[in-house]
């Protein structure tokens, strides 16, 4: 009968895997490089891969939201062991209102879509399992192609300038001025798709907008502080989003 179980019940196992696998990355990662900003990050995909409330009706969305959060919270947890300094988070005015006006509705769109996925009993088809995976790899990849082109010393949770930093125009950053903020958002539609709820998705994409154009204004701001007409015929000839379409 156990045995039989084990094989019926596969799902569980593998979202069991998921949670234990990526606990122990994110172990290691505050190992390599204790920092609130990496304990923060670890925590808003760990949330969502807790196997609690699992049910044979609710797995194949459980499965795939479990795959999500793992795969990129993975990512995310090795960019930002790669990248975040320990000075980073200086709880400075500037980096609370970060924390809420950016990563607060980012979070709340990761781990709100995440669970209404995990409580979907809505069967999921060949055809929509292998659009939300195409469009999940398709973010991830553009997701380290962006931070990996812009480079460890200029990628940062907080808005500041570190020594010898230039500003980035080329490869991806040639087309679209924010390549790693349109990749999150590619990964997030694929959370979107897995609920199978136009409300929930609709309002998941719309928090994590505004959480990005937030970010955005004042990294722009920022930029133009530090870069000044450099940065102003850059922003001219380049898309915030998306490219700009040729004349």
């Amino acid at each position: 009968m156990d045995q039989v179980w084990l094989v019926e019940h596969w799902a569980f196992w593998w979202i069991m895997a998921n949670f234990l696998i990526y606990l122990a990355v994110l172990v290691v990662a505050l190992c390599i490089n204790t920092n609130f900003n990496i304990l923060m990050v670890g925590m808003i995909y760990l949330l969502p891969l807790i196997p609690i409330g699992w049910e044979t009706t609710i797995e194949p969305r459980f499965v795939v939201q479990s795959i999500h959060n793992m795969v990129f919270g993975v990512i995310e947890l090795v960019i930002f062991v790669i990248t975040v300094k320990p000075a980073d988070a200086t709880f400075d005015r500037a980096h609370v209102k970060q924390l809420l006006g950016h990563t607060l509705p980012i979070a709340v769109a990761l781990i709100g879509l995440s669970y209404v996925s995990r409580m979907s009993g809505v069967p999921l088809g060949q055809s929509e399992l292998a659009i939300i995976m195409a469009v999940f790899i398709a973010g991830s990849i553009m997701r380290v192609m962006a931070v990996y082109q812009l480079g460890s010393q200029a990628f940062k949770f907080d808005i500041v300038f570190r020594e010898q930093q230039t500003l980035r125009t080329e490869k991806l950053y040639s087309w679209i001025r924010h390549p790693s903020y349109t990749a999150m958002m590619v990964v997030i539609l694929a959370y979107a798709l897995t609920t199978h709820h136009w409300w929930a998705g609709g309002f998941g994409l719309a928090s994590a907008w505004f959480g990005f154009q937030y970010r955005i204004h004042y990294e722009e701001k920022a930029l133009l502080e530090q870069f000044g007409e450099e940065y102003v015929a850059y922003r001219n000839k380049t898309g915030m989003w998306f490219p700009k379409r040729m004349r």
